[in-house]
């Protein structure tokens, strides 16, 4: 019966601990879950979320990823439809020059800047211009950069007023800072 005795303490005491080791490891639990703020529910909403963000990220880089066939043409047809650099300036300014015949404006200054881009196979041209003209000349003389066939960035357009003398109609001097681009020279 001794024996019986110390069997059966020795099992109360070792369920005794595993109860302890429970309630520990529940409290534990607990704890942890007090100390976030959020519930299981609203933990869980918050991983959906970030999963359809990132399988919209992922579906826009697919689509990004096809589309780059198409945009390598569009580059190609971009970069043929520049004027080589070696007839590119002569070209350029003939234009500057018709466009301010065609406008009824005056161009009074053209100056040139390159910047060699031979790593992307162009050249790009900083232009700064002064035009001279009324209003509705300049506003013409813009207006067909804009429809020109070559391309254009107008990056800077500064007006200044010259008045003439009593009586004389105002006309305006537009300085212009433009960007173009050529082909490299190969």
């Amino acid at each position: 019966m001794i024996r019986n005795f110390s069997r059966t303490k020795i099992l109360l005491l070792a369920l005794a601990v595993t109860f302890f080791a429970a309630d520990a490891a529940l409290s534990a639990f607990v704890i942890r879950a007090a100390a976030s703020k959020m519930t299981p529910q609203h933990q869980l909403a918050t991983q959906v979320t970030l999963l359809r963000l990132l399988r919209a990220d992922v579906k826009r880089a697919r689509e990004i990823q096809q589309e780059i066939p198409k945009t390598k043409a569009d580059c190609a047809l971009f970069e043929n439809s520049l004027p080589a650099s070696g007839t590119g300036y002569s070209l350029i300014s003939a234009e500057l020059q018709d466009l301010s015949q065609k406008s009824g404006s005056q161009i009074s200054s053209l100056s040139f800047h390159p910047a060699d881009k031979s790593s992307h196979g162009i050249t790009e041209v900083s232009l700064d211009a002064s035009i001279n003209g009324d209003y509705k000349s300049v506003v013409q003389f813009v207006n067909g950069l804009q429809q020109s066939k070559n391309h254009y960035v107008v990056d800077n357009l500064s007006l200044a007023n010259e008045r003439g003398g009593p009586g004389a109609k105002s006309s305006l001097r537009v300085n212009l800072h433009l960007r173009s681009y050529l082909k490299a020279a190969a």
